[in-house]
């Protein structure tokens, strides 16, 4: 069995190490987003979107057609950032 140990804090100290706890894990979440490479991320439905300048059902036609690859995560429909910008095509326009 676990020992059980207890100890008194006023208030004050109390709030201060819970404020040092929530500081901490902040600073580790940001390192972690921070590390992961912008080509890597990954984007909802209305972000895509957003980012074509197109809608969710113009989104949801070209992930039909096989024009854009979607991931399903936990239920969730995310597009990859980079496959995003594959996706684009340069249009050659003819000058006259």
């Amino acid at each position: 069995m676990d020992n059980l140990i207890l100890t008194t804090h006023t208030t004050e100290e109390l709030a201060g190490l819970i404020s040092h706890a929530v500081q901490e894990a902040i600073k580790n979440s940001i390192s972690v987003i921070a590390s992961i490479p912008p080509s890597e991320m990954l984007l909802t439905r209305k972000e895509t979107a957003d980012k074509l300048k197109i809608s969710l059902v113009t989104l949801n036609d070209w992930t039909k057609r096989g024009m854009i690859q979607s991931y399903i995560i936990g239920g969730r429909v995310l597009y990859k950032e980079s496959e995003i910008e594959k996706s684009l095509h340069q249009v050659k326009t003819v000058k006259y």
